[in-house]
């Protein structure tokens, strides 16, 4: 008796195991074929992995298993294989899975398919070490009796390689249009919170020539506009309101000529004076514009203290704490924490936490509040009917905060690792992982209505 009980918690387990790879597993009656004789190993070509450039399309990992114990002809034998980061705990909007028929006893990953997963689908930075989970799992199908799956799990450090960019360790603008502002000076880039490849800022210019001279150790080298003639940038006009799309400049990185006149170099014209927006992406090798008439705003979060009331509040979304709403249910403040975002260089409507710490997200959700006490808002119209904001409690009062939520439609599982639609209402919906994960970076795009979770 003690055998079988043990046997039908070993069962019981390896279910609850499985919760989050749902696809892999059927409804079976309940005289199972209980058969704890496995015999199927798994092991990795390396425990850790740099991934090289130049070896793009040979094998960078190898997984191979044994084969997994016998069964009768009635059954069919198929090996499932998923691979994912090991903080995604193998969810089905990350994992990257396949199939694979009886015989088969291994899967290979290039150095091109892991570092497309590791830094396109994941988002994982290329300067850090990630750590990459490979599960088989052996399934019987075809019989009477279900037989319990084997499973066998094995994790490895990836290392991604760097792209192939021009690395500066100083980068300026200067010229006429600089100049014409500070006579004496010129403007320092720095890279932005959201990519470590692009510097951008906005910066108040004179109008005239810009250049952007880089420090490469001791040489000073100039990015220019790659067709080789000196660019005049638009200052175009609003569309219906918001900013022009604005073209993003092909770039190369150019000497001195031999005259040692930098008047020599293509540059690029900035036809009016006031605060221009210049985002330099060394990557894609492109140089962005966005004019005075263009003008980036950061975003304001307006909205009614009371369904009821025409109390007006609102807030203006700069770098600054908010707040990860991880309620259970109820509408009270004791599960939530304050983060500190930074607006991005790029677009001030972007704000991004990546503090160098971790943060789990249980299954119950979250989203962020904009706010915690009444002291984080304006009152833009205090109305004359509706509760009074200033005599309500904390509690009542954030419960009607503006949240970057999913909305008010029914809360939706959290996808790791790429943008999901947001709006800024006042809301206690919530994404919800399937599991558990712990995430280390939230970049929140206001002007297009998305969040993405890495």
């Amino acid at each position: 008796m003690k055998k079988i009980l043990l046997y039908l918690s070993a069962f019981a387990l390896s279910v609850a195991g499985f919760s989050s790879c749902a696809d892999d597993y059927e409804e079976y009656d309940n005289s199972y074929l209980l058969d704890n004789d496995e015999t199927m190993t798994l092991e990795a070509s390396s425990a850790s992995i740099e991934l090289d450039e130049s070896l793009l399309d040979e094998p960078a990992l190898t997984f191979t298993w044994t084969p997994a114990r016998e069964m009768s002809d009635e059954y069919i034998l198929t090996y499932v294989t998923m691979l994912d980061v090991k903080s995604n705990s193998f969810s089905s909007s990350t994992m990257v899975r396949e199939v694979m028929e009886d015989g088969t006893y291994s899967k290979t990953y290039t150095t091109e398919e892991l570092q497309n997963y590791v830094v396109d689908k994941w988002a994982k930075s290329v300067s850090e070490v990630t750590t990459l989970s490979f599960k088989v799992i052996a399934k019987w199908e075809g019989g009477s009796k279900f037989v319990m799956p084997e499973v066998r799990t094995v994790d490895v450090d990836v290392l991604p390689y760097k792209p192939n960019v021009f690395e500066a360790d100083k980068v300026n603008l200067d010229g006429d249009a600089v100049r014409g502002i500070m006579p004496s000076m010129n403007y320092t880039m720095t890279t932005t919170p959201e990519n470590e490849y692009i510097y951008a800022g906005e910066f108040k210019m004179a109008a005239g020539t810009m250049t952007i001279p880089v420090r490469q150790g001791e040489a000073t080298l100039y990015i220019c506009p790659a067709a080789g003639e000196t660019v005049t940038v638009p200052d175009a006009d609003l569309v219906d309101g918001k900013p022009a799309p604005t073209e993003a400049y092909q770039a190369k990185v150019m000497d001195l000529p031999e005259s040692g006149n930098v008047d020599e170099l293509p540059a690029w014209n900035l036809p009016v004076e006031g605060d221009w927006r210049v985002i330099i992406d060394m990557e894609n090798e492109t140089v962005q514009f966005y004019s005075p008439k263009n003008k980036l705003e950061p975003a304001v979060v307006r909205f009614n203290y009371a369904y009821s009331s025409d109390r007006v509040l609102s807030r203006e979304i700069l770098s600054g704490e908010y707040y990860l709403y991880l309620n259970n249910g109820t509408d009270g403040w004791k599960a939530n924490y304050p983060m500190q975002f930074e607006a991005s260089l790029i677009d001030p409507q972007i704000i991004v936490w990546s503090d160098g710490t971790t943060i789990n997200i249980p299954t119950s959700g979250f989203s962020i509040k904009v706010g915690r006490l009444l002291s984080h808002f304006i009152y833009e119209d205090k109305g004359s009917s509706g509760d009074d904001p200033e005599k309500d409690s904390e509690v009542n009062f954030t419960s009607r905060v503006a949240a970057f939520s999913p909305g008010r439609e029914a809360d939706p599982p959290l996808q790791m690792n790429t943008w999901m639609p947001m709006e800024a209402v006042v809301s206690n919906k919530r994404w919800k992982p399937e599991a558990a994960v712990t995430v280390k970076k939230i970049t929140i795009d206001i002007r297009n209505n998305r969040i993405r979770v890495d």
